[in-house]
């Protein structure tokens, strides 16, 4: 079975031969762990198509202290501040401070759509997802996040304006990904914070869901599927989510398996989802035998359900390297 059909396979509960497992190419976990990490990687080649080429960040900026301090601007003009090798930064410089003169705003260009052949570096083997799409994180990148949150609890119309362009532009942007020959796109919001998410399910659903409604029609009319991803306690946007018809969710781990019926709801709505094992305490913290344990117990349940099961690996700074070979062994043993 190819890694491009094994994915099918699992996304659809179809009983792949063996659960998939992606790999991220961290710049983080290579910084630290280095030739190590990467010695781990090509033992356990994943079923997405990525490659390793050295360890990043071999001459970095440092303050007077000596610690790595960098600014970086992102194609949006957001001013990014990074603190930690490999780890996303937080803004420090807005491209729209006052939103009443959002409409002034450029957006970046996107690239030209071709709908002539698919891109000439896919490789048929592999299941390709692009992206990714934002829309709520994208808004609090452009404007600071109080700022954003009160404007659409007041339906500002100048934050509701902004949000039809970026609709607007998205959709460019997946009609690109299409004619590149993606079999999925990719969403990404982060909608939760640690105990719940950030805006009300009403919010959710008068303002947000009928923009995803909109482009997961796209995607769906295109012939391709919808991936999203979404980190923190998500409350009831979870249920808002499965309903608009995604096909897999990258949910936080730790809140996802806080309540057993999520994994079943996945199960019954037909959304495969990907285990991300967590990433706040188990990986940096927990020990090897409770990653092993952690691991095996989502594989058997993959197992059980004849998929719907996709292992995510994404090596951060500040796990211990016992734990990371633990995590990436015990996926190829048991998926």
């Amino acid at each position: 079975m190819t890694p491009r059909e094994r994915m099918r396979r699992a996304i659809g509960y179809d009983d792949p031969d063996r659960l998939p497992v992606v790999y991220h190419p961290s710049p983080a976990g290579l910084h630290v762990h280095g030739e190590r990490l990467l010695e781990l990687f090509r033992r356990y080649p994943p079923d997405n198509r990525i490659s390793f080429t050295g360890i990043p960040g071999t001459d970095v900026p440092v303050d007077g202290d000596g610690r790595y301090h960098e600014f970086l601007t992102d194609d949006w003009g957001t001013v990014w501040e990074h603190r930690i090798y490999g780890i996303a930064g937080h803004p420090y410089r807005y491209p729209i401070p006052d939103l009443e003169r959002c409409d002034e705003y450029r957006f970046p260009d996107p690239p030209p759509v071709s709908r002539s052949d698919p891109e000439p570096d896919r490789d048929p083997r592999y299941f390709e997802a692009s992206g990714t799409v934002s829309i709520f994180e994208r808004l609090h990148a452009l404007h600071p996040m109080d700022g954003v949150l009160l404007a659409l609890a007041e339906r500002d119309p100048a934050v509701l304006r902004l949000l039809a362009r970026l609709e607007a532009y998205w959709r460019r942007r997946i009609d690109g990904f299409l004619a590149s020959g993606a079999d999925a796109v990719w969403f990404g919001d982060d909608w939760g914070a640690q105990t719940g998410p950030l805006v009300s399910p009403a919010m959710f659903r008068e303002v947000f869901a009928p923009v995803y409604e909109r482009l997961f029609a796209r995607v769906t009319q295109g012939g391709a599927q919808v991936f999203f991803h979404s980190c923190g306690a998500l409350g009831a946007i979870f249920d808002d989510l499965l309903a608009l018809g995604i096909d897999l969710i990258w949910p936080q781990i730790r809140w996802f398996e806080s309540d057993p019926e999520r994994l079943e709801l996945c199960r019954d709505r037909g959304v495969a989802f990907y285990v991300h094992p967590d990433r706040q305490e188990l990986i940096p913290r927990g020990t090897p035998d409770a990653i092993r344990a952690e691991i095996r117990r989502y594989a058997d349940r993959g197992r059980e359900m004849g998929g719907g099961v996709v292992f995510y690996v994404e090596i951060e700074n500040d796990a211990p390297f016992e734990n990371v070979g633990a995590l990436i062994e015990s996926i190829a043993e048991h998926r």
